[in-house]
């Protein structure tokens, strides 16, 4: 604020009244420029101090990092805009005379003109202009005049005191105010200076009254691993997630605990708060069930929050992916040569034979580090030493873990204690270098226990597994998460087991003739081969089986069917070598052995059946007496189906009684009734007729298979002559054939499209005297069937009556010679 140049030509007087005033400007504006500095930057402070008491009441954080920047950032801006703008800029302004007789001129009005013209006058000399005589004696009064006016100038009365004194009182509070609190509690001043100007992450620490340690509960074992929000803690998919927090001792303990979490999933994110639950006197707990997505946990207590969100990333548990057995089956199964020796297990079960050696293969979903395989005989730790050790090391239940790359052979009494500890020095190898795959060799034998109770475990030997033991697999992998539930494999180990002997007579009743050939059907069954076949028979009271072999013997098949399928897969017994007698019983059956030179060979047969030695005449009769009931059974399905064409034919009648009721131009009621009585008794008899039909066609069929029996039994007891045989085949199985397979599908397909017709309203008539002309042409060829079924009656009555001769004839010689022997005895005296 220097003075103008034009000053100097001014008198004195009026030259120290505008100095002055210059003065008390400057002192004006910097007092108030200083107080409005002060005043801003205590506001901040006050600004910035209540607003991160505020936020800690309400979250319990540290004011965020960005925030507490920007606030220092503005006291900093405020500090030097404010002194630049209200102290420096103010100060460096240039004041001219002028400006100061003006403001002068308008403070005090008596002053009329005079000041500033005095200042004009000289400013006008400063250019260098020279006046006339006159003028220079009237600016030489002016200024003399303006000197006396300005000397006795009250220069306060310039200023506008309020602004400077609000500006200073408000500063001087402000400043009051920061030095009682600093006097008051000098710790949230510090606190203040450790959050705002050191920038501090956690300067609330100091004083807080409540801190919590946030703990996961881990399965298996409820082990306890501390969460650090600095590490995102990998957990399970589907498990739950139990979180556990711990107050410490020199800690006040909240009354209420509360967890907010939210989870981060694919279709989208949620928000939550629960109440922990207290289940200690400084233990908090609660379970979030069966996590799915990815979560942020912030547990809030008294005064205490963690700052950043706890991370909790779910991921896939380690599981088993795939296992597959490399099998090396015994040699007497012959399995080796055409089984698969890759066996995939599916489920938790697989069947192999004992004594097969294999190595179990399994592929994981993710890396492990370790797996603890165990049964009742063993408990197995195996896997990459270094990562087991370091995992191990960072628990609490460290010294429970299982030592790695070691065996504990158990006793088979599950009460006792190990029975010894065994190194594996070669375990390490059964898992792969990527923790991807292992491959374990075990051997499947009944006497696993004595095996491992000899075993030393130095060689890499297989492991012997007991069978039928559940094998059970805990996972370890690289995120430290182990299994929740064992993996369960079940060996079954398949005994061999004697063969399984199915058979049946075919052809052949238990009456045969000395000349009969027995056929009999079936199949034998092993779980690894038949070796040998043979027919067993026993005559009357024998007690041992005499062997007979088989035409077609098996050779190593699972499955061996008798006989030769190229002429009907039977196999016969032939009677006639064994010069049966009338009435002696033959006994006979099919022995089976199999392969097995381990534990067996074992041995079984099937069905014993019982045969009784009659003569060709008491054979006919035997199956006299079931043409007999065939043929009666026969007349009755003729019977039906007749009664069947009885109905259609009456049923037609109606149709044609319905139509001319439905072309009547003027129908009655009585007509309408009697049309609607038509319909249901179409209606009832289309499927009365239907189901009667099928049901004849079902016993006709067995009909035909039954005669078909009738006429094998003939030929295998070698009775049948080829007229016979000719009769049968001509007179009787084949027309029954054709009436099965085509006049009864005829039949019932004409009767169904009768059925359909009326359903849909339709005229029926012709439908059902199509199905009349079709039972017709059945009913035709049944009475033909018929016919000769009785003309054989003829022929097997003449057999049955030179049967009944014969009979009569045995017994009149059997009288004869009991009479010659009584005679004889009569004949001779008495001593």
């Amino acid at each position: 604020m220097t003075p103008d140049a034009s000053d100097k030509t001014l008198p004195a007087d009026v030259r120290d009244v505008l100095n002055a005033l210059r003065g008390r400007i400057r002192r004006y504006v910097l007092i108030e420029g200083i107080s409005l500095v002060v005043v801003v930057l205590a506001g901040l402070f006050w600004i910035s101090y209540l607003t991160d008491w505020a936020y800690f009441r309400v979250s319990r954080l540290e004011l965020p990092s960005g925030l507490r920047r920007a606030f220092f950032i503005l006291m900093l801006c405020g500090l030097v805009g404010g002194g630049l703008t209200w102290i420096v800029a103010r100060l460096l302004r240039r004041l001219r005379s002028r400006a100061l007789a003006l403001v002068l001129e308008r403070r005090f009005p008596e002053l009329d003109d005079r000041l500033i013209t005095a200042v004009e006058f000289a400013e006008n000399l400063d250019d260098g202009r020279e006046p006339t005589p006159l003028r220079s004696a009237m600016q030489r009064r002016t200024m003399t005049d303006a000197a006396r006016a300005a000397k006795d100038l009250d220069l306060a009365a310039v200023f506008d005191r309020r602004p400077l004194r609000r500006s200073l009182i408000a500063a001087i509070l402000f400043v009051a105010s920061i030095a009682g609190l600093g006097i008051a509690d000098a710790a949230s001043v510090q606190r203040w200076y450790s959050a705002f100007v050191l920038g501090r992450e956690n300067y609330w620490d100091p004083f807080r009254r409540s801190a919590m340690s946030v703990s996961i509960v881990s399965q298996p074992g409820d082990q306890l691993k501390r969460l650090s929000t600095e590490d995102v803690f990998r957990h399970p998919r589907g498990a739950d997630l139990v979180v556990r927090v711990d107050v410490p001792d020199d800690k006040l303990v909240p009354d209420v605990v509360t967890l907010h979490y939210r989870t981060l999933g694919e279709t989208g994110e949620s928000r939550g708060r629960v109440t922990m639950t207290q289940v200690g006197d400084r233990t908090f707990r609660h379970v979030l069930t069966r996590a799915m997505d990815d979560h942020q946990l912030q547990v809030v207590g008294g005064d205490f929050t963690n700052r950043l969100p706890f991370r909790i990333q779910i991921v896939d548990p380690p599981r088993v992916d795939a296992i597959r057995l490399e099998c090396e089956y015994p040699a007497y199964t012959g399995m080796n040569a055409f089984a698969d020796h890759l066996v995939p297990v599916q489920g938790t079960q697989v069947s192999l034979p004992v004594g097969t050696s294999c190595v179990l293969h399994a592929e994981f979903n993710k890396p492990l580090t370790g797996v603890r395989m165990r049964c009742p005989l063993f408990d197995l730790t195996f896997g990459r030493t270094e990562d087991l050790s370091s995992q191990a090391a960072v628990h609490a239940d460290a010294a429970s873990t299982p030592r790695i790359n070691r065996v504990n052979i158990l006793s088979a009494d599950a009460s006792e204690s190990a029975v010894r500890s065994l190194s594996l020095p070669h375990a390490d190898q059964w898992l792969s270098n990527d923790g991807l795959a292992m491959a374990i060799p075990v051997v499947i034998a009944t006497d696993a226990a004595e095996a491992l109770t000899a075993w030393n475990g130095a060689s890499n030997l297989p492991l012997p597994v007991p069978p039928d033991v559940p094998l059970q697999f805990e996972l370890h992998d690289t995120d430290d998460i182990r299994s929740t539930e064992p993996i369960r494999l079940t060996i079954n180990g398949m005994e061999d087991m004697p063969p399984i002997v199915e058979t049946r007579l075919k052809g052949i009743g238990r009456s045969i003739t000395r000349l009969a050939r027995i056929p009999i059907a079936g199949q034998i069954m092993d779980d690894y081969g038949v070796a040998a076949a043979s027919f067993g028979h026993r005559i009357d009271g024998q007690s041992e089986y005499a062997r007979t072999e088989l035409a077609v013997g098996p050779s190593g098949q699972k499955q061996f069917a008798l006989g030769d399928a190229r002429v009907g897969a039977v196999e016969r017994f032939n009677v006639l070598p064994l010069e049966l007698s009338l009435g002696q019983k033959l006994i006979l059956t099919v022995f089976a052995r199999d392969a097995d030179d381990v534990s067996g060979p074992h041995e079984s047969h099937g069905e014993v059946y019982s045969f009784t030695v009659v003569s060709n005449e008491d054979l006919l009769a035997i199956l006299y007496d079931k043409e007999l009931n065939l043929r009666q059974r026969f007349e009755q399905i003729i019977s039906e189906v007749q009664e069947a064409r009885d109905d259609l034919v009456a049923q037609h009648r109606l149709s044609l009684e319905a139509r001319a009721l439905r072309n009547k131009s003027q129908p009655t009621e009585a007509d309408e009734a009697q049309r609607d009585d038509i319909s249901a008794s179409l209606s009832a008899a289309a499927d009365r007729r239907l189901n009667s039909l099928r049901k004849n066609h079902t016993e006709t069929r067995a009909i035909e298979e039954l005669f078909a029996d009738i006429r094998e039994e003939l030929v295998n007891n070698r009775v049948d002559t080829s007229t016979m045989l000719a009769r049968i085949d001509g007179g009787i199985l084949t027309p029954l054939h054709q009436i099965n397979e085509i006049d009864y599908p005829q039949a019932d397909q004409s009767i169904a499209l009768f059925r359909l017709v009326h359903s849909q309203k339709g005229e029926p008539s012709g439908e059902i005297h199509t199905a009349i002309r079709d039972l017709d042409v059945m009913l035709e060829r049944m009475a033909g069937v018929l016919n000769e079924m009785r003309r054989r009656e003829t022929f097997n009555e003449l057999v049955k009556r030179l049967q009944s001769i014969r009979d009569k004839q045995e017994e009149i010689r059997n009288l004869t010679r009991d009479a010659k022997f009584r005679s004889l005895f009569d004949t001779i005296p008495d001593p």
